[in-house]
């Protein structure tokens, strides 16, 4: 398995007054011992730490831009064939020698390299700043790729296991002369093409070899062997965890009533134990909150000032309490079961429901440059219920126009071919709801009916946002519950038990589905949405409408479907008379912080009064376009 990564390097430090701040946050956000980072503040340039999340990433830069601290984000991949995390650049660099030795047909060896202080409790100068100087011990013709602070690769082009033992005695003079005197080296070999002949082989071989300093490069010869690059990898240790890695995994992957188990502790305690975990996920644990919790402005002033706590023991000991209800690592474990047996059917291309036809048309139709409105529609009158629809919705008050239309052409003139084409595609792909086998457990034309209401409302929000509906507001609106529609069809007893424990507690459907399959249906909707090659907007609003500021450059995109998928779900309750307090605690759980956030930023004077008058508005619309909810049929 490959993971991708983000590699957060330390430039240049120019602090001045921030000096306290900056080493408690690399302490914090890194997991940095405080001698590590007295270190590295004075011997920059340094590799912080790899951050998975790119919104982690994001919170981590702009917070060392704030503070003067000039640093570089590299994107670096996991493969479990390599020891360690490599730049995908360097990676096809060396892709790349390796088949300028193979066409040359000449022996060329690869050295991997590792240095450590000589003594515990040391640090050494990083390599990511002795790159060049590195490379000038060596021939024109040999490479180097300093892979991160403590790992570099030498091919040695036309080198021979004779001549290893040279190289070998200069890396070791180049190491005691740059890095430090007092240095532990370790340096595995291999030679292409006699050991493999791709990287990973190389590695493999090297890894297996490896042979400190003080041996003879020939000691390591005698153990040399050509071996298949996996299984050679030590086994993970097996430690407990700390303190702050626990609380930060507890945070983290808290879902349903758990996370609500946390949010009811009094704020004090609740701040103890988030204050001891890193500032990007105390803010991914805030933009969960409830919109209207009473935590948010408590929290948003902490965050902000990083105060110190009052009691951490006490809040820990509290804490503790839920993470042993949480069996978190019994659950943990359960989870990542349930969402491997998910992805693995989810990547067999066949269990995906194919595009409808007319829906493939649209979408290449909007892809080749050379259409034109005649084109377009032509297309759509081929089906004339798909017609009917169209011409349906525009005439809704929703779109609010003046003047009747009454021909898709004049749709397109007055609506735009960008938008008139998402409808129709968003349309045509009614058809995979109305065909799937729900099991019974949700009512087809229901989903249906909540899908068309979502992008109504989306749509009509969008009416002074041009940007959006170009992007195909009104699609992302139809298609944001598609995975569930994917869970029930293949996973109906999984999903049956989400739907059982989603009705037996007050927390939302999407944190129950993270709770119990590790992702959420907007996950599955993206994976559907790749394999469709839809554009990157629609994939992003699907994938992240209940955590808008996942969606990166989408986010505010994805942050309108999020509220209005809430609206209509409000506009159910309304209409229910049987609804009691528990269904609207669970569907104010959908709105959260995070969209909040992004909705503000879209709607100067979005606030409390803002989603009552969108309500009113809407509920007063949906009266004179009922019809439009029931035209998939």
């Amino acid at each position: 398995m490959i993971q991708t990564s983000h590699r957060v390097i330390l430039k240049k430090c120019n602090t001045g007054g921030h000096h306290v701040k900056l080493p408690r946050f690399l302490k914090k956000e890194f997991k940095l011992s405080p001698e590590k980072v007295a270190y590295i503040l004075q011997h920059p340039p340094a590799v912080l730490g790899d951050v998975n999340r790119e919104e982690n990433m994001e919170v981590a830069r702009k917070y060392l831009f704030n503070l003067d601290v000039e640093c570089e984000v590299t994107t670096v991949i996991k493969d479990e064939r390599l020891p360690f995390a490599i730049d995908p650049r360097q990676l096809k660099w060396i892709s790349k020698e390796f088949s300028k030795t193979l066409r040359a047909c000449v022996e060329t060896s690869l050295f991997y390299v590792t240095v450590e202080p000589g003594e515990k409790d040391f640090f050494l100068p990083s390599l990511l700043g002795k790159q060049e100087k590195i490379e000038n011990m060596f021939r024109y013709s040999d490479s180097v790729f300093v892979i991160d602070d403590t790992t570099f690769i030498l091919l040695g082009f036309a080198t021979d296991r004779d001549s290893c033992n040279v190289v070998f005695q200069k890396i070791i003079y180049c190491m005691e002369k740059y890095i430090q005197q007092d240095i532990s080296v370790r340096i595995g070999f291999a030679v292409i093409p006699d050991d493999g002949k791709s990287f990973y082989d190389l590695i493999a071989v090297a890894q297996k070899n490896m042979v400190s300093h003080k041996e003879s490069i020939n000691d390591g010869q005698k153990k040399r062997e050509t071996i298949s690059p996996q299984n050679n990898f030590p086994q993970k240790n097996n430690d407990s965890l700390s303190d702050s890695q626990e609380l930060t995994i507890c945070f983290n992957k808290a879902r349903g009533d758990f996370y609500n188990e946390l949010t009811a502790l009094p704020p004090d305690v609740l701040w103890g134990a988030l204050s001891k975990i890193p500032i990007s996920d105390q803010k991914n644990f805030f933009l969960q909150l409830p919109h209207d919790s009473h935590l948010t402005s408590y929290l948003a002033k902490k965050i902000k000032s990083q105060s110190s706590p009052r009691d951490v023991v006490t809040a820990k000991k509290i804490v503790r309490r839920i993470i042993n209800q949480m069996q978190l690592a019994k659950n943990l474990k359960g989870r990542q079961v349930n969402m491997e047996k998910v992805m693995f059917r989810l990547n067999q291309v066949d269990s995906i429901f194919t595009m409808p036809s007319i829906a493939m048309q649209v979408y290449s139709l909007a892809s080749d440059p050379k259409s034109n409105l005649d084109d377009i529609a032509e297309k759509i009158l081929l089906e004339p219920s798909l017609t009917i629809k169209i011409l349906k919705i525009v005439n809704s008050p929703f779109y609010g126009l003046s003047n009747k239309i009454s021909s898709i052409k004049d749709a397109v003139v007055l609506l735009g071919t960008e938008e008139v084409i998402n409808m129709a595609f968003g349309l045509s792909l009614s058809k995979s709801f109305l065909d799937a086998d729900l099991k019974g457990l949700i009512n087809p034309k229901a989903l249906w009916r909540h899908s068309m209401e979502t992008a109504l409302i989306a749509r009509y929000l969008c009416r002074d946002l041009p940007q959006f509906k170009d992007m195909g507001i009104f699609t992302a609106g139809l298609l944001h519950d598609l995975g569930k529609v994917y869970l029930i069809e293949n996973f109906s007893e999984l999903y049956t038990t989400v739907l059982t424990r989603s009705e037996e507690s007050v927390v939302s459907i999407s944190a129950v589905e993270q709770e119990i399959l590790g992702m959420d249906h907007g996950k599955i909707g993206k994976s559907i949405g790749e394999n469709w090659n839809l554009p990157d907007s629609l994939i992003h609003a699907v994938a992240f409408h209940h955590q808008p500021s996942a969606a990166g450059e989408y986010s505010l995109f994805a942050a309108i479907i999020g509220f209005s998928d809430y609206i209509s779900n409000i506009l159910a309750l309304k209409k229910n008379t049987d609804t009691n307090e528990t269904a609207t605690q669970k569907v104010k759980q959908q709105f959260k912080v995070d969209h909040m956030i992004a909705m503000k930023k879209l709607f100067s004077n979005f606030n409390t009064q803002f989603i009552e008058r969108s309500l009113e508005d809407v509920l007063e619309i949906l009266k004179d376009s009922a019809h439009l909810l029931d035209i998939a049929g």
